[in-house]
């Protein structure tokens, strides 16, 4: 497969805060993929940002699309990309969603890479974009996964690397915009919030490789507020805006859980721990809770219903670390999962994390759970602003990185079964690997 690649030059800090619709006319112009053939200026104004796809899983997908003025959109896809004989429905963008919106494919076939263009009527008004469907029995995949990424750091290089990697999928674990920096600035109100996402969505980088990679995104802290846990009251704001602008296939109306399964073999199982969690002040104990009891029920339901050898769970703060907003400071809950998955005897459990800014191999012989936390992609590195944390994380033999943005690749070979693990830095060097069977 061919990968998309575009030079930028990096921005400065944070830029000004123009009126919304200049923004995003803005973007239609510097920050969207430059659209494909000889459209008109009025066709190509319609999009503000390049449509992509998410939560695929099973036979079908999700398309986001994003307009800079009202429109009724629809999608042509197919399995060529100048054979586009497939229709999804159509939908209407406008003020309510912040003029973004989704179509659901359904009916792809298992195995495929899948074309898609959106198209206003009978006038397309976007490149070809493109995804791999979910794997088929005998088929390898590769899933990437990382997250941290702020706007001041733009442009977000690291998925121009991801993209020559060429994954199959990628899981964002978290940190898809720092709604709450600079602090002078932040106010958890609708528009707020929207018009951070937006400056994020602008990154070419981003686009780029969200037009070629199928994604699924859970949010951590920073789209809320930091250290954020269930008794906000910004939590259904910033959840809808979450939705707006990183789709979700979720298991219910509130919170960001769900499963999808992206091959026979490996099924991808992501948790909230935002939504429902208990203050992290809260003294430990039954009550105290990282998932809360409708959400967490389900976790274990899905754990325990899986006929995947590999369950690969996303969670954004890493489940064997220690610190306050970790797992570790809600360890009743952990001890509870740890207990179910041992009792019944559930295998090929593969947590991804983030939210520490630094990679870590968290793999654990206590818990018997494998854990690899992946990031940042793109914010500041915390070896660099806390020299104690590398040396208390480096530790024993177990991998750790902190010197570079980095992500992570889980790599399924169909023959054999086995998962390879493996990290990269953003020149693409390969950084750790490790082989589970």
């Amino acid at each position: 497969n061919s990968v998309i690649s575009m030079s930028f030059d990096r921005d400065q800090g944070y830029p000004a805060q123009p009126e919304r619709r200049q923004l995003l006319r803005a973007a239609a112009t510097l920050g969207a993929l430059p659209l494909a053939g000889a459209l008109g200026d009025a066709d190509a104004a319609a999009l503000a940002f390049a449509p992509a796809a998410f939560d695929v899983h099973d036979d079908r997908a999700l398309i986001w699309l994003s307009a800079n003025q009202v429109s009724r959109l629809h999608v042509r896809w197919g399995t060529k990309p100048d054979a586009l004989d497939q229709r999804s429905a159509e939908v209407e963008l406008n003020a309510t969603m912040d003029y973004t919106g989704h179509v659901a494919l359904t009916g792809l076939p298992r195995g495929a890479t899948v074309y898609y263009r959106a198209f206003a009527g009978d006038s397309a008004v976007s490149e070809t974009g493109r995804f791999n469907s979910a794997r088929k029995a005998g088929q390898n995949l590769t899933i990437a996964f990382s997250g941290d990424m702020e706007e001041k750091y733009k442009p977000f290089r690291l998925f121009d690397v991801m993209a020559a990697a060429a994954p199959d999928y990628f899981v964002h674990l978290g940190d898809t915009v720092y709604a709450d920096i600079p602090k002078r600035e932040f106010s958890p109100t609708l528009a707020h919030y929207r018009r951070k996402h937006s400056r994020i969505r602008a990154d070419r980088p981003l686009q780029a490789f969200l037009a070629q990679c199928a994604t699924s995104a859970i949010w951590d802290d920073h789209e809320i507020e930091n250290d954020a846990h269930g008794g906000l009251p910004q939590l259904a704001v910033a959840e809808q805006v979450f939705r707006e602008y990183w789709p979700c296939a979720t298991a219910q109306r509130t919170g960001l859980y769900r499963a999808l399964s992206l091959a026979p073999e490996v099924d991808l199982i992501i948790v909230d721990t935002r939504r429902f969690r208990s203050v992290q002040a809260m003294i430990d104990g039954p009550e105290k809770t990282m998932l809360g009891s409708e959400q967490k029920a389900w976790f274990l339901d899905a754990l325990k219903r899986s006929r995947a050898k590999w369950k690969i769970v996303a969670t954004s703060v890493p489940f064997h670390g220690g610190s306050q907003d970790a797992w570790g400071n809600y360890k009743t809950e952990r001890d509870e999962v740890v207990d179910f998955i041992k009792r019944e005897r559930i295998t090929g459990v593969v947590m991804i994390s983030a939210d520490y800014h630094f990679a870590r191999d968290w793999s654990s012989k206590r818990t018997g759970i494998h854990e690899f936390m992946a990031g940042p992609i793109a914010t500041f590195r915390t070896f660099d602003k806390q020299p104690e944390a590398r040396e208390r994380h480096s530790k024993g033999p177990h991998f750790v990185f902190g010197d570079d943005f980095n992500f992570g690749m889980l790599r399924y070979d169909a023959a054999s079964g086995k998962l390879t693990v493996s990290y990269q830095d953003s020149g693409g060097k390969t950084l750790f690997e490790t082989v589970l069977v």
